[in-house]
Formats: structure tokens, sequence, C-alpha cells
């Protein structure tokens, strides 16, 4: 038992490219991941460079509003030995001396315990790098060519953050008429996160649309992505040698439905099962909280965590 964030994972992505002034040249930014090793929630910091003093910083923000971590883990910096070009720097930062050294006290002073992951072990630190790829994907491929400011990519970015932490883990509770799951945003704030619907801006072209319009539309751009990939890898195939996880009544799912707006999930609890003549079941009775639905069972998602773990 602890506190959200008190057991952390860092890491960087990037970089992404912003520009500061109209008609001036683009500048590299990156993004420091932090992600709590047990209610997997994630914090997202923007970096303007790869120095020491900057990360610092960014870890002196998070500390600000998330509270001081007890433990603090991250790459070890041969893990970027056969990185490309632009992870160079940050290969060269986490190897400095003199980063280790200054890092290192700073933790001291704030009672901070500092973990490497063993050399040349990425895969240790999988639970950020799954929070890395969950950022970095999906805004490169939204954010990449559009020129934004800091100040409106820091706007689309903490609301990436919000999309990243609305996600279900887990039923809340057993009740039949509970449909809230748990969300990381409930260690944060103690409530999940909502958000108003916004207009669908995917048809209107770039040109046309004021500042707010064009983050949001970046931000439903991200969404649709991001959401379309976690859920199917809710709904990914189990190996043979697996038992099949079984369509239950009284299971909480998510419904797959296209058009929902950014940190919406349609949640439903199976009340009744419909099984073929071969038994095997592929439509079921949800009950939802705009009423009762019979949905197949291709459209439903298994939540990431059991109502037995």
């Amino acid at each position: 038992m602890s506190r959200p964030f008190s057991k952390t994972g860092v890491d960087y992505c990037g970089p992404f490219y912003v520009r500061p002034v109209p008609r001036r040249p683009t500048i590299k930014m990156y993004v420091a991941v932090f992600i709590c090793m047990c209610t997997k929630a994630v914090h997202l910091e923007l970096v303007s460079d790869l120095t020491t003093d900057r990360f610092i910083q960014a870890l002196r923000r998070f500390s600000a509003r998330r509270g001081k971590c007890s433990d603090l883990y991250s790459d070890n910096g041969t893990n970027f030995v056969g990185a490309r070009k632009k992870l160079r720097q940050l290969y060269e930062l986490i190897r400095s001396k003199e980063h280790k050294e200054r890092f290192a006290r700073y933790c001291t002073e704030e009672g901070t315990k500092w973990h490497f992951n063993p050399p040349s072990a990425p895969h240790f630190g999988g639970l950020w790098e799954a929070a890395v790829r969950s950022a970095k994907t999906h805004l490169l491929k939204v954010a990449g060519e559009t020129s934004l400011s800091p100040e409106d990519f820091n706007t689309l970015l903490i609301q990436v953050e919000g999309c990243l932490n609305s996600r279900p883990l887990t039923p809340m509770s057993d009740d039949p008429n509970d449909l809230e799951p748990l969300t990381p945003s409930h260690f944060l704030i103690g409530s999940s996160l909502q958000s108003l619907p916004d207009p669908e801006l995917e048809s209107v072209p770039m040109n046309r649309l004021d500042r707010f319009q064009l983050l949001q539309k970046l931000l439903q751009d991200f969404w649709q992505r991001w959401r379309r990939e976690y859920l199917c890898q809710l709904q990914g195939r189990t190996k043979r040698w697996k038992p099949r996880i079984g369509i239950e009544i009284g299971k909480l799912v998510i419904i797959r439905e296209d058009n929902q707006h950014p940190m919406a999930w349609k949640m439903g609890r199976i009340i009744a099962v419909h099984p073929g003549a071969d038994g095997v079941v592929r439509v079921v009775t949800l009950k939802t909280e705009s009423g009762i639905l019979k949905r197949p069972v291709e459209k439903l998602c298994l939540l990431p965590i059991s109502d037995s773990s």
C-alpha cells in the first residue's frame, strides 16, 4: 500500500518540434514521462532540452504536483547504445558522470532512492516504455507536421495525459448496478476524468481552424488512434495453451462504439448470454446507463485487470 507516484519510473520521448515565435525556425523539445509503478497513472512534463538542469526542473515540477517519490527508476545509459542519432544526446546525458553525481546528490537531499536498470536491459523498464509508446507514437503522427507554440503543445500534452489516465482498469465493485470502472485518475483526484464533448472537427480543413480548434482536432485525432489501439490490445487472442477467457454474466466490459469523445468510455455489465447451437457465446445482453442493449461479443472488450485479480 502506497500513495500514487511514491515509486515512479521515468523516461524521455521525443524530440518534438515547436515554434516559439511565428515565422521563426522550429526548436526541439522533449517529454519526460513519469509513470506510477502501482496505479499505472501517467504524468507528462515538457522539457526544453536534454541537460541535467532541465531534468531536475522537470522532476521538481513533478514533485510539487504529485509529491516526492521514495524510489525513482530509470534506464541505464547503455540501453541507448544502439539508438538512433536523435537519442544520442539522451545517451550522453545519462552516461555523463557529472549528471549522475548531480542527480544522485539531488535525490539524496530529497530522500529519494535512484535505481538504474541493469545494463543493456531496456525490457526491465517495460512499464514506462509502454507509456512512452502510447504517448510518443500517436503524438508524433498527430502533431508531427503541425507547428505549435510551447504553450499550445503543453496544453495538448496535458489533455493527452488525461486521456491516458482515463482508461478503465477493473470494476469498482461487484454490485450489478455499478457501471463505473476503476481508473488511474481515481487514485489522483478521487473520481474519473471527464471532458465536455467538442464539435467533431475531423472533416474541417486545417486552414479554417483557429488555434483552440486546432488543439482540439489534434486531441481528437490522438484519442481516436490511441483508443482504437488500446481496445484492440484488450481483445487480443489467447494462446492455445492458455485457458480461454469466458464471457460470463455479471462481468463489466467496455463497449466499442465509434465517435466517442475524449475520456468517454461506454461501459456495460453482462446480464444475459445467448449461446449458439454449438454452445459458443457470440451475443450478449448488456445493462448500460442508457438502457438494455444487445451486442455481439466482437464489440466487447474485457478490462485489463479481471474481477478475480
